[in-house]
């Protein structure tokens, strides 16, 4: 017991402001599961001999094949935290310190594991060495999609790590602009709107099909819902919803984000409203919130940036040896077989390559800690977050 408390005590998150809400992890948690699911449930079609599928199993391989929900809700996550510390905003922003401490955060772990990955494949010499170098050097430069309009082929998912810079360059902007309106009623109905209007602007100009769904224009609805909520939880309104109907929300609201995502527009509008529900029930429901807040939990949530660059690699060295042996059981079998020995060797790698590759650039100077906490007013939060139900 005290090793595990001690491995929770190495591994918790202390953001620079002090002030941690470990529902937030726990939503990171919500989005990462999801994803390595479905990456999971691929790899067993890929090196697999699951066979014809019966009627269950199909209904069962479909829900997982939603899993790309979960980087819906990482969007709308980035939206959230980006714009939180702007609520309260008190004195100056320097972009260049907000710049140098995003980059400082994501860049070292982002090119160790894409350098390694590179130089995985060219000693395997899937791809020629001038060929590899260019794919290397977009995909480091969050520019793959814009110069090949296609997936990375070191690492696909660092697609939405592009989408993401695309919305951290523009995010300080955006709050500033939206926070300046001072009527919260009317600024949150005003974003609202704007939700709205982008959908139908989306489809308009087809942003929502390939290749544009790959950048900002495919996906800046989740993060304005992110915004919205970020706004909603520091003045939030007045519903009159009981705890535990927030508490049993999620569940129907999972079921209804799977089968709203699609290229409709009318399902696209729901999916919008059924994520920004999901983001609010996270603080309003009383054992939601707590399950969200559940250490290992909060954990596992805090370390997605490293499973989402490095599980992937992984599953299709760990599904290839595994499919080498053949299954007999059936898909459900395979599967649940499958991620018995996968999941937790996934955990592991995330554990050792999170504590001693990503947690070292998570720590800036006390200098930087306390102008950047002067300087956002994020302080100033404290009082408005203490009087939201815990």
């Amino acid at each position: 017991m005290r090793f595990l408390q001690k491995i929770q005590a190495l591994l918790i998150r202390t953001p620079a402001s002090g002030q941690y809400l470990r529902f937030i992890d726990g939503l990171r948690f919500l989005a990462i599961l999801p994803v390595v699911l479905q990456h999971a449930n691929e790899r067993l079609a890929k090196y697999g001999n699951i066979g014809e599928l019966s009627t269950s199993e199909d209904f069962i391989s479909f829900l997982i094949s939603r899993g790309t929900i979960g980087v819906f809700l990482f969007f709308a996550i980035s939206g959230f935290v980006l714009t939180l510390p702007f609520a309260k905003q008190k004195g100056s922003f320097s972009y260049k310190q907000y710049l140098t401490k995003r980059l400082r955060r994501i860049e070292p772990p982002f090119l160790f594991w894409i350098s390694i990955f590179a130089l995985v494949l060219l000693v395997k010499a899937t791809y020629g060495p001038g060929e590899l170098l260019l794919h290397y050097l977009a995909t480091i430069t969050y520019t793959h999609q814009l110069f090949f309009q296609e997936y990375s082929w070191i690492n696909p998912v660092a697609w939405s790590l592009e989408v993401e810079i695309q919305f951290y360059l523009a995010a300080p902007f955006l709050a500033m602009a939206y926070f300046s309106f001072s009527s919260i009623g009317k600024r949150q109905v005003g974003l609202g709107l704007l939700i709205l209007v982008w959908i139908f602007i989306q489809h308009f100009f087809g942003w929502q099909l390939y290749p544009w769904k790959a950048s900002i224009l495919g996906h800046f609805q989740h993060f304005l819902v992110g915004m919205l909520a970020a706004d909603l939880f520091v003045n939030p309104r007045k519903v009159q919803l009981v705890s535990w109907a927030w508490d049993i929300l999620p569940i129907p609201l999972a079921f209804g984000l799977a089968f709203t995502w699609t290229d409709e527009l009318g399902k696209t509008l729901l999916f919008e409203l059924l994520l920004l529900l999901l983001l609010v029930a996270s603080w309003n429901g009383r054992f939601f919130k707590q399950f969200l807040s559940l250490s290992w939990i909060a954990i596992i949530g805090g370390m997605c940036y490293t499973t989402y660059l490095t599980h992937l690699p992984l599953m299709e060295a760990l599904y290839s040896f595994i499919g080498d042996f053949g299954h007999s059981t059936g898909y459900l079998g395979q599967l649940s077989i499958s991620l018995i020995l996968v999941l937790p060797m996934i955990l592991f790698s995330s554990i050792v390559f999170y504590r001693w590759i990503e947690q070292p650039f998570m720590k800036p100077s006390k200098t930087e800690n306390k102008k950047e906490v002067s300087s956002l007013g994020v302080g100033q939060l404290t009082k408005t977050m203490q009087t939201i139900k815990s």
